[in-house]
């Protein structure tokens, strides 16, 4: 990552020194492409450097996260996951059970299986984490 930022960092000065040159040098009438180059030079430069500390303060913060992911944490996720596929057996069960009634296209049906899979392991996450 650092490397590409000190090669973004370098294209945005080049471009902004080549818009400068250009705006100086250049005495035909008309628009100016001088502007347009600061422009763009200036929007690389400011993307570089915002990624940048984003991706350093992304680092930092995996670094302190890890620390604190403990027995709890997979305790938490276990229970989830088999809450969910408790969760999801019930819902392919009830959705056989209404197409020997009522047809459903399987879009539909699987848009149904996981908006409920959804709802279920939000639900299920925020109560494993109240209650434990």
């Amino acid at each position: 990552m650092k490397k590409l930022f000190i090669q973004r960092l370098l294209l945005s000065i080049l471009l902004m020194v080549l818009g400068f040159i250009q705006l100086y040098l250049d005495t035909s009438e008309g628009f100016n492409y001088g502007y347009v180059m600061l422009f763009i030079g200036g929007i690389i430069l400011l993307i570089s450097i915002i990624s940048y500390l984003k991706s350093r303060n992304n680092k930092i913060l995996e670094r302190n996260m890890s620390k604190e992911y403990d027995e709890r944490d997979i305790l938490i996720d276990g229970k989830v996951s088999h809450f969910s596929m408790r969760f999801l057996m019930y819902v392919i069960i009830i959705i056989m059970f209404l197409t020997n009634f009522v047809v459903i296209p399987t879009n539909t049906a699987l848009l149904i299986v996981l908006i409920s899979l959804i709802i279920s392991e939000f639900g299920s996450r925020k109560y494993y984490n109240h209650v434990l």
